[in-house]
């Protein structure tokens, strides 16, 4: 047989000193972890310590003052919204007599206006006059307002009739936005 077969591992220079570092590294980093969990605790024990009681009754003042003025912020924030919605609901909103008094600016001095209704949608004009010229000049107004956009939108001529009892012409208009 031969004698030169060896089974046993030849521990060299190199794995030795390998085998060391990681004991060292290994030595380290339990130094550093247990120095971290002891500075930690020291750090919790000195904030227990801090916080004394007089620390607590300003957080506790100063929350219960907070608290007074949640019903104040709530109020407020109510009315700041329901004044948006309003200057919304203003903003939207027809000028009705400003609409009013630019329709009755186009009125003839020989038309006399006998009904006069205002609503959010439409105007109607009722009225007579001895002159069908006058009818006439009062609808060419209107017309040109739908044409420019001025106030109304639409026009609609609902009547023009005689009354022979009273000898006048009557005419009915309806007019819309």
């Amino acid at each position: 047989m031969n004698t030169d077969i060896n089974l046993l591992l030849h521990t060299d220079e190199e794995s030795s000193e390998e085998k060391k570092r990681i004991k060292l590294f290994n030595l380290i980093a339990i130094a550093s972890l247990m120095a971290v969990g002891l500075i930690s605790l020291g750090i919790f024990i000195l904030a227990q310590i801090i916080n004394s009681p007089s620390v607590k009754k300003d957080q506790e003042n100063t929350l219960r003052l907070t608290s007074q003025f949640q019903g104040r912020q709530t109020k407020l924030f109510v009315l700041n919204n329901r004044v948006e919605n309003i200057s919304k609901i203003l903003e939207a909103r027809r000028d009705l007599p400003k609409v009013a008094s630019n329709l009755l600016e186009k009125v003839p001095s020989d038309l006399f206006i006998e009904d006069f209704e205002v609503n959010d949608k439409s105007v109607i004009i009722v009225g007579y006059s001895k002159s069908l010229f006058a009818i006439g000049e009062f609808i060419n107004n209107l017309t040109d307002m739908v044409r420019k956009e001025e106030v109304i939108r639409s026009l609609i001529l609902n009547s023009l009739a005689l009354d022979l009892g009273r000898n006048v012409y009557q005419v009915s208009l309806t007019s819309g936005f």
